[in-house]
């Protein structure tokens, strides 16, 4: 059905240049001329901002698309990211949902004695319906089937692999999940926003502090990105750092779509850059000590410190400290979404670094309230006001 209407979309609606040609010149410095420095390498839109994974990848689509003229054939191949992507993000969330299955099974067995037990039944069938109906809401989309199939933006494929990450670690895989974020970063660096969520995870899943540092964040994080950054390393690794990598970059003001109210002159400053900062580790500090931490020792009954490293040998006590993989996707995308917050400034396209985290976040607490008193939340006014909140932002 995906596939179906998004081949009709890109049909019937007129393709709108943006950033397409400027990619395409990007690349032809590479490809063509062989340019390795990253302060000559530049589109219509200005200089290369995007890590070397960017320009492997679409290098890749200018050959698919004969040298980037062929914008339908463009299209078609931004059709399958976008496929690709719901694809694993109804992943993400059927996973979320099986949890919350068992978890509410495994509650209601340990209450037999509750007198509303068939009434919290009903509640969680309920529950379930509501998030579903959620899942196909995210289907539906308007303004992200335009920023994939009728932009070209390379957030699209950046989110792809970074959804592709969080499914790996939501199965436990953290070394290939690892590999796979870093490649996510290597396209754009806005994936990092969901780093210090991620490193959390990696501190509470990891059996010691030398696997995080050395197998995880060393071998499958920052070598990838040496490897892939390699040709403009050993060349001009200061121009390289400096714009691949570009975190005291200013958006021009008049593309911003976030803190549109305030004058020019306030939006650039260092104060407003440095406030915004404070906010956004103070957001993460909050959530640290106030939500992750709680929400692992429910997930785990673990009642250490952020550390855990389990110490078990045998894998059915290892499996029994395993992070639930709803509370894996939620400390990411809650990390990201913190991010997004406290962002100077948000782009257009940036509305899918953030618009598939709504439905999640909104409905998280229930999954995680078996309420002790023996009551199950109303799921249905969480879904009214999420969708409220979703048409808004389509709006």
């Amino acid at each position: 059905g995906e596939i179906a209407l998004s081949l009709i979309i890109i049909e019937k609606v007129p393709y709108t240049e943006i950033d397409w040609e400027a990619y395409m010149q990007e690349v032809e410095a590479f490809v063509v001329d062989g340019e390795l420095d990253y302060l000559n390498i530049r589109g219509g839109t200005g200089p290369l901002v995007y890590p070397a994974g960017f320009l492997y990848l679409f290098a890749g689509l200018r050959a698919a698309t004969q040298n980037g003229v062929n914008i339908r054939m463009g299209q078609c191949l931004f059709v399958g990211f976008y496929v690709a992507t719901q694809v694993t993000v109804l992943l993400i969330y059927q996973m979320a949902l099986q949890c919350y299955r068992s978890r509410q099974r495994k509650w209601c067995n340990n209450n037999n004695n509750n007198n509303n037990h068939q009434q919290n039944e009903t509640m969680v069938a309920h529950t379930i319906w509501c998030f579903r109906i959620l899942m196909g809401v995210l289907c539906l989309s308007k303004r992200l089937h335009s920023i994939f199939m009728l932009r070209l933006f390379n957030d699209g494929p950046t989110m792809l692999f970074l959804y592709m990450s969080m499914l790996l670690f939501m199965k436990q895989r953290w070394n290939l999940g690892c590999f796979v974020f870093s490649l996510a970063v290597s396209l754009k660096m806005n994936v990092l926003l969901f780093a210090p969520g991620l490193l959390l995870l990696l501190l509470q899943s990891s059996p010691n502090l030398w696997t995080v540092v050395f197998h995880r964040l060393f071998a499958m994080c920052a070598l990838p990105q040496l490897i892939l950054g390699a040709p403009f390393l050993v060349t001009f690794p200061i121009s390289y750092l400096r714009k691949a990598f570009e975190l005291d970059r200013v958006f021009f003001f008049k593309w911003t779509v976030n803190f549109k109210f305030l004058p020019e002159d306030v939006f650039v400053s260092k104060p407003w850059a440095l406030l915004l900062l404070t906010c956004h580790v103070g957001g993460l500090l909050y959530l640290l000590a106030w939500k992750w931490i709680q929400q692992t020792k429910k997930s785990t009954h673990d009642t250490r410190s952020i550390l855990l490293f389990p110490k078990a040998t045998s894998a059915a006590a290892r499996a029994s400290q395993h992070l639930a993989p709803d509370y894996i996707a939620y400390t990411m995308l809650v990390s990201n979404f913190v991010g997004i917050a406290f962002a100077r400034t948000l782009h257009y396209q940036f509305y899918c670094w953030y618009f598939h985290a709504v439905p999640f976040l909104a409905f998280f607490p229930i999954f995680n309230q078996p309420s002790s008193q023996g009551t199950i939340p109303n799921p249905f006014a969480r879904l009214v006001v999420t969708l409220a909140v979703v048409a808004a932002l389509e709006g």
